[in-house]
């Protein structure tokens, strides 16, 4: 462990340093701090920040005379204006190699110099992978038995600022996500909390919850980022009850996210959608709240591409065939169909099928598509092409584009076009204690709720006679059975579809 420390031109007072933990207490007396942290926390090197005065001064002189080779100095400008602060940050990211552990010590950090060095240690952590043990402050202010003339028996509290360090990590995991919808820092920080406290053991009561919170955030935003609608809502249904059940641990051990979380509520309650493989209006809507979602964070790409999803859907849906709404010959009919009409409009030679002018709106949903097509080419083909878009075009080329997509929802007949994919939550079936003696009804639920030839996803808390029967009774029953759980993602159980 590498320790980072600075010494001035003060007259620093004899006292006792003492550094309380769970396991008792560490004490040294000194009137130079930087000694203190070199007796108390045994760091491999103390590396000292000093200006070119302080490194001839005797404060200097006399720390190198008792901790000899331990001590580096690290020579840093005052810090009287804006440019010396950038030198002094260079400085301090400079001493750090990859993966080093650090300690950083803010005493006798004069000026504004606490503010660079804890924005040092969050540019650390991340752009070096350093590992922050201790950001540490001897306090003075709340020195014990400071009477005066009583400097013998003073003692001075090491106080650990580590936690303020995390707190930057939190608010940089809390904008990734709110403005970019990007999950991964969030979890990463609730998964690290989770492991500190049950590796330490030194609470009672501990986290039951975070880790699960923390697999359904990284699930919904590598879901977000795909654009894979689907994903997204059944990912945010399972999300908001994960939130409720975790909140009182959050608020214990995690309170920068309880802070945070009904932000975190607001944006993902209009993506919740239970059944994300029944095509409904209630889908559709869900659909169009998730395009402006991206629209709101700049995720222009996946805006797009869902958007021309959308419309297929809307077509298939309009269309009410009894076939699963996400077979490719359903959607593909749709495409050739919304070509056919773009065709028709610009020459009137090319026959529409019938079906497709019988829709309500058809011809809107055709001008749309046809703009669509070649913002959405610009988009999947990386703008490789000599006539590309401007940038700024195809941003608010597609906010007009979603703008009118909802209008191509009124007046439509409300139906429910089933998917081949199933969900089934176990936890649904029984509320809040599975009984044995009610298993039969159980499995007649499942079996509904699964239907003939498809295929099922089993997810949710329950015992493992609940699974098994439920299993069991799906054999023959389903095309292919999965097993889902935040943990393991996707296992398939039995597949008749592969044979």
């Amino acid at each position: 462990m590498k320790a980072i420390s600075f010494i001035g031109l003060g007259t620093y007072d004899e006292v006792t340093y003492f550094w309380q933990t769970d396991q008792g207490e560490d004490s040294y007396r000194t009137h130079l701090f930087p000694e203190a942290v070199a007796r108390i926390f045994q760091p491999e090197r103390l590396l000292v920040l000093v200006t070119t005065e302080a490194r001839r001064h005797a404060n200097f002189l006399v720390l190198q005379e008792r901790l000899g080779n331990l001590v580096q100095p690290v020579l840093i400008p005052s810090g009287s204006h804006e440019q010396e602060l950038w030198q002094i940050f260079d400085r301090c990211v400079s001493v750090v190699e990859e993966g080093d552990e650090i300690l950083l010590d803010v005493t006798h950090a004069f000026r504004s110099l606490p503010l660079v060095v804890f924005t040092a240690a969050a540019y650390l952590r991340r752009a070096k992978g350093t590992s922050i043990r201790y950001v540490i402050y001897g306090a003075h202010d709340a020195a014990q038995g400071n009477e005066k003339g009583a400097s013998d028996s003073r003692r001075v509290p090491i106080f650990n600022l580590t936690p303020i360090v995390d707190l930057l990590d939190w608010l940089s995991g809390a904008e990734s996500f709110l403005f970019r919808s990007d999950a991964f820092a969030l979890a990463e920080k609730l998964e690290a909390t989770h492991r500190r406290l049950w590796t330490s053991r030194t609470s009672d009561g501990l986290p039951t919850s975070l880790q699960n919170l923390a697999q359904r955030l990284r699930n919904l935003s590598l879901a977000l980022h795909l654009a894979w609608p689907r994903d997204v809502m059944i990912h945010a249904h399972e999300l908001l009850p994960t939130l409720d059940r975790a909140i009182e641990e959050i608020r214990r051990w995690s309170p920068p996210f309880a802070v945070i979380i009904e932000h975190v509520r607001r944006q993902v309650e209009p993506l919740a959608h239970p059944r994300p493989d029944d095509l409904d209006i209630h889908n559709l809507k869900r659909q169009l709240a998730l395009i402006e979602h991206y629209l709101s964070k700049g995720l222009i790409v996946q805006a797009v591409n869902l958007m021309r999803e959308w419309i297929v859907n809307w077509v298939v849906f309009q269309r009410a065939r009894t076939g699963h709404w996400l077979s490719r010959d359903e959607r593909q009919e749709a495409e050739k169909a919304l070509g056919a009409s773009i065709a028709h409009l610009m020459d009137r030679s090319t026959t529409i099928p019938e079906w497709f002018a019988s829709i309500s709106r058809s011809e809107d949903a055709a001008e749309i598509w046809s703009r669509l097509a070649e913002l959405r080419n610009a988009v999947a083909h990386c703008a490789m092409s000599e006539d590309r878009p401007n940038p700024r075009t195809v941003e608010s080329t597609a906010r007009a584009i979603a703008s009118q997509l909802p209008a191509l929802l009124e007046n439509v007949t409300d139906r429910v076009l089933h998917g081949r994919r199933r969900l089934i939550n176990l936890k649904d079936l029984y509320g809040e204690v599975a009984k044995q003696e009610e298993l039969n009804t159980y499995v007649q639920q499942a079996l509904e709720m699964a239907g003939e030839g498809n295929d099922v996803v089993l997810t949710g808390q329950a015992p493992v006679w609940l699974y098994l029967a439920v299993a069991h009774a799906l054999h023959g029953k389903a095309r292919r059975l999965i097993y889902s759980s935040p943990v393991t993602g996707e296992i398939v159980v039995f597949d008749h579809a592969a044979r």
